[in-house]
C-alpha cells in the first residue's frame, strides 16, 4: 500500500484519487474550493487537506498534515492547475501568478519539502513525483493562454530540474495530457472542434490517464520524462 499525496482533485485529480483510493492506496488530496468533491472522496477513505496553493505559506502545512495523517509518504501527484484564458494584450502579473504559483511553484516547493520525508523509506526507489503538464507546452501553444503555457513551460522545467536534483532515489516524471475532459468554458462545438484536431480523433482515455499515472507510480528505472498522451495531438500541426 502506497501512502499518497494528490494535489488538486476537482478535475482529472478525481478520478485519479478515486481509482487510487478503490485500489487501497492510502490518499490524502488537497482541495481548494471543490468542497462537494471533497466529501465525495473522502467517504470513500481519502483524507481531505484544505489549502490554497496560491499562498507560498501552505506548502509545509499541506506537507506536515500529509505526514501526519498518513504516517509518510511514498508518492506526489501533482494536477492542481488553474486554466483560464488571459489575451496578452490584457495580461496581468495576477493572471501570471494566478497559474504559476499553484502550477510550477507548489510542485517545486512541495516536492523539496517531502524529498527528505521520502529518504526514510526502506526501498531503493523511495519516492515518485509525479507532475500533469500539457501537450502544447513543448510543441505549439494556442493564442490566448499565456499565463497558462509559462506556467506549464515552469511546470516541465522543475521535472527535470528535480528528476537529477532527486536522484537516485526519488523519480520525477510528468503526464503531457492532451484533450482529455472538456473545459467548462468550452462549448460541446469547440470541444468537437479540438477532439477532431487530434490524429485519433477521441479523447485521451480516463483509463489510459489511470494506468500511466499507476506505472508512474510503480517504475523503476525512469526519471525526468515528459510523456505525451494526448491522442496523438502533438504530431498534427499548428494550434490556433
Amino acid at each position: 500500500m502506497k501512502r499518497i499525496l494528490i494535489t488538486g482533485v476537482r478535475r482529472i485529480g478525481f478520478y485519479i484519487a478515486r481509482h487510487l483510493i478503490q485500489s487501497g492506496q492510502k490518499v490524502a488530496f488537497v482541495y481548494h474550493t471543490s468542497k462537494q468533491v471533497a466529501l465525495e472522496l473522502e467517504k470513500m477513505g481519502g483524507i481531505a487537506l484544505r489549502a490554497d496553493l496560491s499562498k507560498f505559506e501552505s506548502y509545509s502545512k499541506v506537507v506536515e498534515e500529509t505526514l501526519s495523517y498518513l504516517g509518510g509518504i511514498d508518492a506526489l501527484i501533482h494536477t492542481a492547475s488553474p486554466y483560464f484564458s488571459t489575451p496578452l494584450k490584457t495580461l496581468s502579473r495576477e493572471d501570471l501568478y494566478a497559474h504559476f504559483t499553484p502550477n510550477a511553484e507548489a510542485f517545486l516547493m512541495l516536492c523539496k519539502l517531502l524529498y527528505p520525508h521520502m529518504l526514510n523509506n526502506p526501498e531503493p526507489v523511495k519516492g515518485r513525483m509525479v507532475a500533469f503538464g500539457d501537450w502544447a507546452t513543448n510543441t505549439t501553444p494556442y493564442r490566448d493562454y499565456s499565463a497558462y503555457f509559462v506556467s506549464k513551460g515552469a511546470l516541465h522545467t522543475a521535472v527535470k530540474v528535480l528528476a537529477k536534483e532527486l536522484a537516485p532515489h526519488v523519480l520525477v516524471n510528468a503526464i503531457a495530457l492532451g484533450p482529455t475532459l472538456k473545459p467548462d468554458e468550452f462549448s460541446q462545438e469547440k470541444w468537437k472542434e479540438y477532439i477532431n484536431k487530434t490524429p485519433l480523433k477521441r479523447e485521451v482515455s480516463m483509463q489510459d490517464v489511470l494506468m500511466l499515472t499507476e506505472f508512474l507510480l510503480n517504475v523503476e528505472s525512469m526519471t525526468g520524462e515528459i510523456i505525451n498522451l494526448d491522442s496523438g495531438r502533438h504530431i498534427s500541426g499548428e494550434c490556433i
